[in-house]
């Protein structure tokens, strides 16, 4: 199986390099870095998680460290 990314955590000159490349070039990046497992959910937590992601207008990733 692949490993699974996360959100990288970045320094801030790493993170001002991104932000020069998304402003030169008009777009939005978002850095991950092979991590953590995705959480295995039940059904109950997955609708949990369904809802919030409705109420908020967002998509969750859950995953364990």
């Amino acid at each position: 199986m692949s490993p699974q990314m996360k959100i990288a955590r970045l320094d801030q000159a790493a993170v001002e390099q991104i932000r020069l490349l998304e402003k030169e070039m008009g777009v939005q990046i978002m850095a991950f870095e092979p991590g953590s497992e995705l959480a295995k959910l039940t059904d109950e937590q997955l609708a949990r998680i369904k809802s919030l992601e409705d109420a908020l207008g967002v998509v969750l990733l859950v995953y364990v460290e």
